[in-house]
């Protein structure tokens, strides 16, 4: 009889003991801060009224790098698509050849350049998108076409496209692979920059990725194609473009010291702005519309 009535007495004082931790506990835990609500935005006449960044960057997930090369952009800055070409060739015979991906069908590069006519593109030269970053001058809707290595079959089927359209079309050479096979000519090249409408640049002697020569070596591939180019087409050659993109802190003196004021990379962007005018931004383009590239 005893041991049934002790029994009660023990199961209240536990259940006390356990009411009195639940209570100390819920004392000494930290109140957690409450955010106060977001009020409502409002637009005033002539603002837009903008979304979070948590939502901008869930809807549009490039929107975030975007906002980081606006952030480092910086000087005088203009935005011009600058374009880079290979070959422009049948795409049967580019794979033939093993470089299809760096090929535009001659069909597709007309249409390509039917498209820059349509949308009010003006095709300029690199010398004068330097100067304008330059002087801070402002230029029309504008669009450079650059064109790597000098193959032959710039002349034989991207020449006539942009003289079909009358555009200005830039050539990056390395003089010492002209008049070889698949490479153009010095007489072809002369009978182009003559038009006016071909532009020809330092692109070194060999194709030789210059961080990785020594500067001896560098200097000669540099000098070289300039002082050859110069010669052969009579008119200063002072801006250049790296091969493979290859570039650093000491290639970029040594052209500076050579009297060279812009060069082109092959990192992607539209906009161009004095304060990198020694890598200048290109777009690799293929064999697809231009509107698939930003256009």
């Amino acid at each position: 009889m005893l041991k049934g009535i002790l029994k009660p007495k023990k199961l209240i004082s536990t259940l006390l003991l356990i009411l009195s931790i639940i209570i100390i506990t819920v004392l000494l835990l930290p109140k957690l801060p409450v955010s106060p609500r977001k009020p409502a935005s409002v637009s005033l006449p002539g603002q837009v009224e903008s979304t979070s960044s948590a939502a901008t960057d869930e809807q549009n997930p490039s929107q975030k790098s975007l906002e980081v090369q606006a952030a480092n952009v910086s000087g005088y800055c203009l935005n011009v698509p600058v374009l880079l070409y290979h070959h422009i060739e049948p795409m049967a015979q580019a794979k033939q050849e093993g470089h299809a991906w760096l090929t535009v069908d001659p069909a597709t590069f007309d249409q390509q350049m039917s498209y820059l006519a349509s949308k009010g593109y003006t095709s300029i030269s690199a010398d004068t998108l330097a100067q304008a970053l330059i002087t801070h001058q402002n230029l029309p809707k504008s669009v450079v076409l650059t064109f790597d290595d000098g193959y032959q079959d710039f002349y034989t089927y991207a020449y006539p496209v942009i003289s079909k359209y009358n555009l200005t079309a830039n050539l990056a050479i390395p003089t010492g692979l002209m008049n070889n096979p698949g490479y153009l000519n010095w007489d072809q090249l002369k009978q182009m920059v003559a038009s006016g409408k071909v532009f020809a640049y330092d692109h070194t002697w060999s194709h030789s990725s210059l961080p990785k020569d020594s500067q001896e070596k560098a200097q000669f591939e540099i000098l070289t194609a300039k002082k050859q180019l110069e010669q052969n087409l009579g008119r200063p050659v002072n801006i250049f473009v790296y091969p493979y993109g290859s570039e650093n802190g000491n290639t970029i003196n040594l052209l500076r010291s050579d009297g060279f004021i812009a060069a082109f990379s092959t990192v992607s962007g539209f906009t161009q702005c004095n304060s990198f005018i020694m890598s200048l931004h290109r777009n690799r383009i293929g064999n697809s519309p231009l509107s698939s590239f930003g256009l």
